[in-house]
């Protein structure tokens, strides 16, 4: 019993710590490092609506956020994690060669 309280708590301090992260790149306006921090964790990315609910007003903040991201992605899905990497077993088939959140379209082509 004690053993799992430990990992519920070390589980909340991850998410916390986390968030914490987030909260901060956030207040300071540092989309492409948010993007990048989304990115390498593995989660899905933001769209503009909800960057928008963050605070990234311009165009040119959300590109920020999405050059992060994808190079975030890039090196989620190299294998180039950090240390503090979380593997999303959920969107481990993210990382497929034919798998993309954006068409040509999307991409500019």
């Amino acid at each position: 019993m004690a053993k799992w309280i430990s990992i519920a708590l070390l589980a909340g301090l991850i998410v916390g710590c986390s968030s914490f992260y987030e909260a901060e790149l956030t207040k300071n306006k540092d989309w492409q490092a948010l993007g990048n921090y989304h990115g390498e964790q593995g989660y899905r990315e933001l769209n503009e609506d909800r960057l928008g609910d963050l605070g990234a007003l311009s165009e040119t903040e959300y590109e920020e956020y999405r050059a992060g991201y994808l190079k975030g992605r890039f090196d989620y899905c190299s294998g180039r994690q950090t240390p503090n990497t979380v593997v999303n077993s959920g969107y481990l088939n993210d990382c497929t060669s034919n798998s993309s959140s954006y068409g040509l379209v999307g991409r500019g082509y």
